[in-house]
């Protein structure tokens, strides 16, 4: 299972499963989605703004961690093979398939292709494939995690880090996932517990308090983990304490998110598997609705219309259909599809 993108298995699942995790990633990517969709409205409204940023400080860092904590079986044979079929594959077909829809939905003068800059989104696939195989050197090293967070913030330095290969992203959000890799079954025990609410709503006002006093705008260029300090404004001192600053923010945000998680299998549970699915695909969505009237010209009052949409894409996207019409692009598998719902055996052994 290649965490989050763990989707081989998402039809015929013969094991038994801990919904825990499947809820996780299915309200994560929802929230992807959400984020995208309201993104433009962040700065027409404080509050809105600044509950945007504690999403995205939480958002891809608990998805990055729940892969890593399922990459445990990285040293088997047929892992490299299997990654560039998860990973690779994908980001080279929908970075061209993205590329040229951009030239057709912005109607651009000529058709542009870099497989060196991904696409929106699309960093994550790039990194994915990175953090896999970055787990050969840095299991094999002592104190690895410290130099996982060292080179998460180092990479701040370089300027040219911020776009190409996804490499700034890729150092600063690898820590995460070497943490998921790390972490045993009981680590999570806490959170399923009642005490764990208590330690959500301390984190969840410690990480308020930070986002209400320091600026909107530069926190979010932090939390993308895109930029350099130096594009940020920030001397590398600066810069410096700041990342580990918000290293700090994302650790609490994704403790003050684990324990509201439902423990039990809910209506979206085995939606769960098929998160890949919507990541990869939202993207056809947001740019489009990006360029009509309504959303380009809206108010602040749009973002009812924000939540809706969010939910219609997500379980859309997340649907039989479009496993079915997508698998072959997205798993790289091209033999017949069992449509049987993916939690069928485990309700049939209950």
């Amino acid at each position: 299972m290649m965490g989050c993108f763990a989707i081989s298995k998402d039809i015929t699942q013969k094991k038994s499963r801990d919904p825990f995790f499947d809820n996780a990633k299915f309200i994560l990517v929802l929230l992807v989605v959400f984020g995208h969709l309201s993104s433009m409205f962040r700065t027409q409204n404080e509050f809105l703004n600044v509950m945007l940023n504690f999403l995205a400080a939480f958002r891809m860092p608990a998805l990055i961690l729940i892969a890593g904590y399922f990459s445990k079986s990285f040293y088997k044979k047929g892992f490299i093979n299997k990654v560039i079929k998860k990973t690779l594959f994908p980001y080279v077909l929908f970075e061209i398939i993205y590329s040229y829809y951009n030239y057709v939905l912005y109607d651009y003068d000529t058709f542009q292709l870099s497989l060196f800059m991904p696409t929106m989104g699309m960093w994550f696939l790039l990194s994915m494939f990175c953090w896999n195989l970055m787990l050969f050197i840095f299991t094999k090293i002592p104190y690895s995690l410290v130099f996982a967070f060292l080179f998460g913030i180092g990479i701040g330095y370089v300027d040219s880090a911020e776009s190409y290969f996804s490499i700034s992203r890729t150092f600063v959000f690898f820590p995460f996932f070497l943490i998921g890799y790390y972490m045993k079954p009981a680590y999570f025990h806490w959170v399923k517990q009642s005490y764990g609410k208590i330690v959500s709503i301390t984190l969840f006002i410690f990480c308020l308090a930070i986002f209400l006093v320091l600026d909107p705008s530069t926190m979010r260029m932090y939390l993308l983990g895109k930029y350099s300090f130096d594009t940020i404004g920030h001397s590398a001192l600066y810069g410096s304490f700041f990342r580990m600053m918000i290293y700090v923010v994302m650790l609490c945000g994704i403790i003050s998110f684990l324990p509201w998680v439902p423990k039990k299998q809910m209506f979206f549970t085995p939606l769960g598997l098929r998160t890949s699915y919507v990541f990869i695909l939202h993207f056809f969505f947001i740019k489009f609705i990006k360029t009509l009237d309504w959303y380009a010209t809206g108010s602040v009052w749009h973002i009812i219309i924000i939540p809706l949409l969010t939910i219609i894409i997500t379980f859309g996207l997340s649907s039989r259909p479009v496993l079915f019409l997508t698998r072959s692009a997205i798993e790289c598998k091209f033999e017949t599809m069992n449509v049987r719902k993916p939690y069928d055996s485990v309700n049939k052994a209950a």
